[in-house]
C-alpha cells in the first residue's frame, strides 16, 4: 500500500504544475486580487507668496515747520505771495494734482485753489503758478492767492492741502470755492496737508 500512496502524492504534485502552465509554454500570472495602489503623499511645499511693499506716505512740506507760524512774507500784511511748497511720493495712479488752503477757524474760509497741476511736479515755487494750472475762485472771490488775514485776536490755523486725482476736476461754473473743496475730498486718491497758523495783534 505504500506505492500507491506515493504516485497519488506525485500525480497530485502533477496536476498542480500543470495547473500554473499552458500547454504552449506560456506561464500563468499571478492573481489580482484587486488592491489599491496607494500613492505616496505630496510633499511640495507652494512657494510663499510674498505681498508688495507698501508705499511711502504722500507727504506735504512747507517753508515753516507743520504747525508753526506763516512767515508774515505769504499774509495780508507783508507781499501776500503765495508760499513754496513740496510734496513726494504722489500715488502712482494720479492724473493731475491740486493745491488747497483753507482756515479751518473761519468756517473753512477757503484761500486759494489750484487745480490741472501736472502730477510729476514734486513742488510750487513762491507765488508760482504752473502753466498747465488752473485757479478756482476763493472765498474772496478772487481767482489768485489770498494769504492768512485774520481779524484781531487769537490765532487762526491755515490747512494747506495737495489732492492728488485719477480724474479731471469737473463742477458747475457757478460752483463755490467749498463746493470745489468737497469734491476734491471725495474724489482724490491721496492727500498730504500741512498746517500754519498766523496772528493780528490789531
Amino acid at each position: 500500500m505504500r506505492p500507491l500512496r506515493l504516485l497519488l502524492t506525485v500525480g497530485v504534485l502533477a496536476l498542480a504544475a500543470g495547473a500554473c502552465d499552458t500547454d504552449d509554454g506560456r506561464q500563468l500570472a499571478d492573481p489580482d486580487f484587486g488592491l489599491p495602489v496607494t500613492e505616496p503623499p505630496d510633499t511640495t511645499v507652494a512657494p510663499e507668496t510674498v505681498p508688495p511693499p507698501p508705499q511711502p506716505p504722500f507727504q506735504l512740506v512747507a517753508t515753516w515747520q507743520d504747525g508753526a507760524a506763516i512767515p508774515e512774507r505769504h499774509t495780508c500784511d507783508g507781499d501776500d505771495v503765495a508760499p513754496a511748497l513740496s510734496w513726494v511720493n504722489v500715488p502712482v495712479d494720479t492724473l493731475e494734482l491740486a493745491v488747497t488752503v483753507t482756515d479751518p477757524d473761519a468756517g473753512g474760509f477757503v484761500h486759494w485753489i489750484v487745480y490741472g497741476i501736472d502730477p510729476t511736479r514734486t513742488g510750487l515755487l513762491e507765488g508760482e503758478l504752473p502753466s498747465e494750472a488752473l485757479l478756482w475762485q476763493n472765498s474772496f472771490g478772487n481767482d489768485q492767492w489770498d494769504g492768512p488775514c485774520p481779524p484781531a485776536g487769537p490765532p487762526h490755523t491755515y490747512r494747506f492741502t495737495v489732492h492728488a486725482l485719477n480724474q479731471q476736476l469737473e463742477v458747475a461754473d457757478d460752483a463755490s470755492a467749498a463746493e470745489v473743496i468737497s469734491v476734491l475730498d471725495l474724489i482724490a486718491i491721496g492727500q498730504a496737508s500741512v498746517s500754519g497758523s498766523y496772528e493780528r495783534a490789531s
